[in-house]
């Protein structure tokens, strides 16, 4: 804090002070001790409210997770863990979620919740990325539930030629200011634009099946990421469907990758496909399927990890207290 005390108004002189970032308080004179003191006081004032909104919003920094998705072959089903974690993590601990589907080409994330067309997409915000606010960001997303919502991907290739690198790292820089995850459906393409998003992401999960397509297209990744220096413990490995048996066991697949499995998710296909076809989140659909359980514990998971105070319910029995009402 800074108190000048100065004769006369000079424009020159107060510019140049303020632009020097501190909190200044100008006193013109004559003065005397009441404004002295009045004016310390409220600059004491100023300065503590800038003081606390910084530790917030450090705080709010260090307790969102970007999360990225990723697909290691086409169909992996990375948008649906991508939407129903986010959908389970809102509704089931109550967590502030927001979906960004940065799939430039062919993104349907908004269509697992809705069958309609969203009013606005990415491109849309990043058109406009100078009005970009918190209000703006929710009036652009598809609102799934009062604390979830989903940014929809561009409707063309046209418009995501609009989308830059720097309107990827404004996004989500502003999203986790006010969301306590960021969720990101990456798609398959390696661009400026998705290098951008990863660069963000606080854990990069690569989805895979046990099958040796898949396993080649997890190499390339894992491969490709390393080039582009993520360290180890960012990349967390996803098998999804997973069955027992079969000719590839999960330790294979970790062998051929030289890396530990991060989590499985069960094979239930045919309510993985009601769930797509319908638009309706698995765990609305089938609260006691494995892969609506698998995902839950996920959730839990990672709410107790970022914000303890609101998982405070949560007991052993938490599958017992998310179900009760079936």
């Amino acid at each position: 804090v800074r108190i000048m005390l100065t004769g006369q108004a000079d424009t020159g002189a107060v510019m140049g002070a303020v632009n020097d970032g501190a909190v200044y308080k100008f006193i013109l004179k004559p003065w005397n001790d009441d404004d002295l003191r009045i004016t310390v006081a409220l600059a004491l004032e100023q300065h503590d409210l800038i003081e606390k909104n910084r530790a917030l919003q450090n705080e709010n920094k260090k307790k969102t997770k970007v999360l990225a998705f990723t697909s290691c072959k086409g169909g992996s089903g990375a948008t649906f863990l991508a939407a129903n974690l986010g959908y389970v993590l809102a509704a089931a601990y109550g967590q502030k979620v927001a979906l960004l589907d940065l799939n430039m080409q062919c993104g349907d994330a908004s269509l697992f919740f809705s069958g309609r067309a969203p009013a606005s997409t990415l491109a849309d915000v990043a058109i406009n990325i100078r009005r970009l606010d918190a209000s703006f960001l929710a009036s652009s997303m598809v609102q799934v539930l009062p604390n979830f919502g989903v940014l929809a991907a561009p409707k063309s290739l046209e418009q995501a030629a609009a989308v830059k690198p720097e309107h990827i790292e404004t996004l989500i820089s502003l999203a986790a200011a006010h969301y306590d995850f960021v969720i990101l459906d990456m798609g398959r393409t390696l661009d400026a634009v998705s290098v951008k998003a990863l660069d963000s992401a606080d854990a990069i999960f690569p989805v895979l099946q046990k099958t040796v397509p898949f396993i080649r297209g997890a190499k390339w990744l894992l491969d490709t990421f390393q080039s582009l220096g993520y360290p180890r413990e960012k990349v967390c490995l996803i098998v999804n469907r997973c069955e027992n048996g079969g000719d590839i066991r999960l330790e294979d697949v970790e062998r051929g990758l030289g890396m530990k499995v991060f989590r499985t998710i069960p094979n239930s296909s045919d309510v993985a496909s009601a769930s797509v076809d319908q638009g309706v989140p698995v765990m609305t659909l089938a609260r006691h399927d494995p892969v609506t359980e698998a995902l839950a514990e996920w959730g839990q998971e990672l709410a107790q990890r970022t914000q303890p105070k609101r998982a405070g319910w949560m007991k052993a029995d938490w599958l017992a207290h998310l179900f009760r009402r079936v």
